[in-house]
């Protein structure tokens, strides 16, 4: 199983490729793991033909195999460690509103909503959301409230930029496991690359 820090590292490798020829105290920094992290991953993804060495430079390759075995470590368990509150919507007719709830810059929708919001495939019947501080930040859109049995599923962001990125969204996606959702991974997939 995929540790926290390896999980972290791969992320950053998989949003731009060129951070596989960063040093490693560089990449550690950027991925907030402890440099030794960062070598016994790098080791491993050598090991495995995902980063070769061309004299001084490192070259991430098979990137859709990559991509595919960090997404699915998310939906395996990793995930979860990253869950830190549930919420409800206030009112039933809230939840058929969604797209109108204003979202703090900090908050951003993940798995079926942030496929919608991505290529409006999928009509979202869970509910994921990223924050990067505390799930407080839920309470001032007027629309959620805690419950600890609520269909809202507050996750800790792990990235730094706004919105969630589409391979968080296929990873997402791949966690639910039905098939309306692998209908709408294959597509999250071509927005990727």
């Amino acid at each position: 199983m995929m540790q926290k820090a390896e999980f972290q590292i791969i992320f950053r490798l998989l949003q731009d490729k060129a951070k596989a020829n960063l040093n490693y105290r560089q990449l550690a920094a950027e991925a907030g793991t402890s440099i030794g992290s960062v070598h016994n991953t790098m080791q491993s993804l050598m090991e495995k033909g995902y980063i070769l060495e061309d004299g001084k430079k490192r070259l991430l390759r098979k990137r859709s195999a990559l991509l595919d075995r960090w997404a699915r470590a998310y939906a395996d368990g990793l995930k979860e460690r990253y869950l830190i509150a549930r919420f409800t919507f206030l009112t039933p007719g809230v939840k058929e509103q969604w797209r109108d709830i204003r979202l703090p810059e900090t908050v951003s929708w993940g798995g079926e909503p942030a496929a919608a919001l991505l290529d409006d495939y999928l009509q979202p019947e869970r509910w994921d959301i990223y924050v990067t501080d505390n799930a407080n930040a839920l309470i001032a859109t007027g629309r959620m409230i805690p419950k600890a049995d609520g269909e809202i599923y507050v996750y800790r962001k792990f990235w730094d930029e706004a919105g969630t990125p589409p391979m968080v969204v296929y990873a997402d996606l791949l966690a639910i496991d039905n098939d309306r959702c692998r209908e709408a991974t294959a597509r999250i997939v071509k927005i990727i690359g």
